[in-house]
């Protein structure tokens, strides 16, 4: 197989990845899910503390906000690759964050 031929396939294959992935997270609500490289302090699946541990995202029960612990970030818009959030601070600063749908993995 050409080079070519195997990057347009590899493209084609992500972006129905892409889609999968964003249509979950639109329409199903109180979905579970962790991100690529964001780690925390807590608990492994064996109940031993440990640094390291993947952080476990949740959707809103509308799919208007994403949640980890008790900080949650609102939804601007789903995009073809990534979801993009924002959230105001005490100080109303506006701070803006995007999650690549490529680095999402669900849960259960």
């Amino acid at each position: 197989m050409k080079k070519a031929t195997l990057k347009k396939a590899t493209k084609s294959a992500q972006k129905k990845v892409n889609e999968f992935v964003k249509d979950i997270l639109m329409n199903k609500g109180l979905t579970k899910f962790t991100v690529k490289g964001h780690t925390t302090y807590g608990k492994d699946e064996n109940g031993e503390w440990k640094d390291n541990v993947l952080k476990t995202f949740k959707m809103g029960s509308k799919c208007e906000s994403i949640w980890c612990e008790y900080k949650g970030m609102n939804v601007q818009k789903f995009g073809p690759t990534c979801v993009t959030l924002y959230a105001y601070d005490m100080l109303s600063k506006k701070t803006i964050g995007k999650i690549k749908y490529s680095d999402i993995t669900f849960i259960g």
